[in-house]
């Protein structure tokens, strides 16, 4: 088994992007395949089975659209690959990245935290791509410009780069349908309820600010917001936080703060998010 596969996900045709990110990984030493992505841009959504518009409207407070779907699939789509390729971690990149300082080194020493001695890594998703902002626990100094690895269950909001476990890859898996809101803000969701999720004071990779290309056919306003949409966002951003709070202090409180108890200790507890997507 290897310690990790990186994969980068490009529309086919997005060349340009594609070299971009291609010498900015060559520069930082990391090697990865590319994941042709689910281009969902003339899609309908009600194509897709595993949509769920009721419950977008209601948990979410508006429809998705095709971009969108294709989004979540292709991040749907590595997963699987995480887990047939049998490694220990993948890295799942969107194309539009830059790297800021030493990421092959932040890499490293998040890795070899994660990795225990006599086993395999715990179920856990570590995002690298927006730095964490509220409820999360210092866990790990990186040495790498005053960088700090957390325990985050309000998981940033944002897919540039997640670092996953071969075990919350396939929770994510299990976890995945019905899609009812976007993958970033489901990885939130889900993230809030198992206490999976870590982040970085700091990251090593941020978005360069094109806009994406397989989420970019419609805007937000065409896709149709629901009635008493305020309402339900502001609910479900609630629901999360207090949540995560939980989880946070269920973490604090833990003996091992390397969190390997806590870290993936409900995942075979599935929570039902449609008993909390009912309609306002």
């Amino acid at each position: 088994m290897t310690d990790l596969q990186t994969y980068v996900i490009n529309p086919d045709g997005s060349d340009d992007r594609l070299n971009s990110a291609t010498a900015h990984l060559n520069a930082a030493g990391i090697a990865f395949e590319r994941h042709s992505a689910f281009d969902g841009r003339n899609m309908d959504p009600l194509e897709c089975a595993d949509y769920d518009e009721e419950r977008a409207i209601s948990w979410f407070g508006r429809k998705l659209n095709g971009g969108e779907i294709g989004c979540y699939l292709s991040q749907v789509e590595v997963a699987k690959r995480i887990v047939d390729d049998n490694a220990n971690f993948g890295l799942v990149l969107e194309d539009d990245l830059t790297i800021q300082g030493d990421a092959r080194g932040v890499l490293d020493q998040v890795i070899d935290f994660l990795t225990p001695s006599d086993g395999p890594p715990p179920a856990c998703m570590v995002n690298l791509g927006r730095p964490v902002k509220r409820f999360y626990t210092p866990v790990l100094d990186i040495d790498a410009e005053d960088t700090q690895l957390c325990h985050a269950p309000y998981f940033p909001d944002t897919n540039t780069a997640v670092l996953w476990s071969a075990e919350a890859a396939r929770a994510f898996l299990d976890a995945a349908f019905p899609i009812y809101m976007p993958v970033d803000h489901f990885l939130r969701r889900w993230g809030a309820e198992n206490g999976i999720g870590l982040g970085l004071t700091k990251v090593p990779f941020t978005p360069s600010g094109t806009e994406s290309e397989i989420d970019s056919t419609k805007s937000r306003d065409d896709v149709g917001r629901a009635r008493f949409y305020h309402l339900r966002k502001h609910r479900r951003l609630w629901i999360n936080k207090q949540a995560a709070k939980r989880k946070m202090v269920a973490f604090q409180s833990s003996q091992d703060i390397r969190g390997f108890d806590v870290l993936g200790g409900e995942l075979n507890q599935r929570t039902d998010f449609a008993r909390q997507a009912t309609p306002l």
